[in-house]
């Protein structure tokens, strides 16, 4: 019958295995297809991007160190006139002015100025955590001592003088330095007793509290180093950053499903013994660590300095206070790992536990503007200000410490009262023409290190012998006629 006959007929069914075979398929796939190889392409390009700055880094970084060309006193202060303040200079092109509030130059019309003027106790905070105190200080003098250790450690310097003219109302002592060749780094012991100025008491029977501040200092712009940490410290956040503009999904992952894939690249590099782990705080997380459990320590820095105590906070279990750092939301997971925090490093668990530490034991202060904040996300508790240089702010003027000095006591003053007026001044300017400077001296020094320079006489002769066989063998090059006639 006719339905027989269909059911007996063979039919061709054409399976979608091979694009190729089927131009109806190929013009389908074309987009798609194009699509992945520009992102395979972008992908590769970054990596390739990413390995030679990084390379370039180190090669530089090492020919500094070779060459010992660092400029000293970088961040450098002095007293202003009559013992009216201080100063702090920032490469030559960042200006801190800081009067005190029993000064004889400060008038009464300069204190009401509202650019310039240090708000009162009595004043209306502007932000939320106006007024608040982390182990008996506040953010200002976070800010203050993490201003410090951008100076270098030396007799000259007199950084003990200098803390003393910036914390007359508490006893801040310098029990360590960082040794040569280290990150700058402090530890400040913070004594505050019941019968100082700042609680108003007569001084007898005093309680004191001692304070333990181990402040990082932050990225040197003169040494190459620190732009190589940089670089290593947030490479997955900035990564996944990129490759979200072609992957757009990838926004959308949870904290621990990008804290694995970080945590699982370390881990592989880890058993393959290949993993990146020589960190610049590495000295003082060892140092951290080995404090007793029952003293007050807090870990703060600004930049560089800020994301460095966020790490050594959340590893070592102590309270990190950060001025503008990048953020380690995501990128602590590679810390983590390779520190061995947590037994089971390979479960969304063991990394939810990790967010915790960030979230409990974290302070950050941030500011609109500042575009390095960006590289990585932040976690715990993070207050944003505005920033008072934003026409500045692609030359890292809302980065810097002494802007964000100011602008604390500006809005949220000062409960000592040791300060009438602070005022910033910038000129990114100063600081290219003395980066160009420092390039040409690292150029020069280098050149004049190499074994041409030391064997000139020698590579001149070989190259002038090797000139002179060549024309005996093959003659003087010809030169253009064109060259005559005119």
């Amino acid at each position: 019958t006719k339905g027989e006959a269909s059911r007996d007929r063979k039919v061709s069914v054409s399976f979608a295995l091979d694009p190729k075979g089927n131009k109806e398929l190929r013009r389908t796939y074309a987009v798609e297809r194009k699509l992945g190889r520009v992102a395979i392409r972008v992908l590769l390009l970054i990596c390739a991007s990413f390995c030679a700055i990084l390379a370039t880094c180190v090669l530089m970084a090492g020919l500094q160190q070779r060459a010992g060309l660092f400029l000293t006193d970088v961040v450098w202060w002095r007293q202003l006139q009559e013992g009216s303040g201080v100063e702090v200079v920032n490469s030559k092109a960042s200006v801190l002015h800081l009067h005190w509030a029993n000064a004889s130059l400060v008038e009464s019309s300069q204190v009401l100025d509202p650019s310039v003027a240090v708000a009162r106790p009595e004043d209306a905070p502007h932000y939320a955590v106006c007024g608040h105190k982390w182990h008996g200080l506040q953010l200002v003098d976070y800010a203050l001592m993490s201003l410090v250790t951008y100076m270098d450690p030396e007799e000259k310097n007199g950084l003990p003088r200098l803390l003393g003219m910036l914390f007359p109302h508490k006893q801040v002592t310098i029990r360590r330095v960082s040794a040569s060749g280290e990150r700058r780094w402090l530890e400040l012991e913070v004594r505050t007793c019941s019968g100082d100025t700042e609680r108003g008491g007569d001084g007898g029977n005093r309680s004191c509290r001692e304070v333990t501040v181990v402040a990082v200092s932050g990225t040197d712009v003169t040494r190459i180093t620190d732009y190589a940490e940089n670089l290593r410290m947030w490479t997955e956040p900035v990564a996944l950053q990129i490759l979200s503009t072609v992957f757009p999904t990838v926004r959308i992952w949870p904290r621990d499903t990008t804290a694995m894939v970080i945590g699982g690249i370390h881990s592989i590099l880890k058993s393959m013994d290949v993993q990146d782990d020589q960190w610049h705080y590495r000295v003082i997380l060892e140092h951290v660590k080995r404090m007793p459990a029952d003293r007050e320590v807090v870990i703060t820095g600004h930049s560089l300095g800020g994301g460095i105590a966020l790490v050594i906070g959340a590893l070592a279990g102590r309270l990190a206070v950060a001025m503008q750092p990048p953020g380690v939301y995501h990128s602590l997971a590679k810390h983590q790992v390779q520190h061995h925090v947590a037994a089971d490093v390979d479960s969304a668990q063991g990394f939810a536990a990790h967010k915790v530490a960030l979230h409990r034991r974290s302070v950050s202060l941030v500011f609109e503007g500042d575009w390095i904040q960006n590289f990585d996300g932040h976690g715990g508790l993070v207050q944003t200000m505005n920033c008072d240089q934003s026409r500045n702010s692609i030359a890292v003027g809302c980065h810097l410490l002494e802007g964000a000095i100011c602008h604390l006591l500006r809005h949220c003053g000062d409960e000592a009262r040791r300060f009438a007026t602070c005022e910033h001044e910038y000129r990114p300017t100063s600081t290219a023409l003395d980066l160009a400077r420092v390039v040409l001296a690292f150029a020069k020094g280098s050149w004049e290190s190499s074994f041409l320079f030391a064997n000139l006489d020698s590579v001149a002769m070989l190259g002038i012998t090797a000139s002179a066989i060549m024309i005996a063998r093959y003659g003087a090059p010809s030169l253009p006629r064109s060259i005559f006639l005119t």
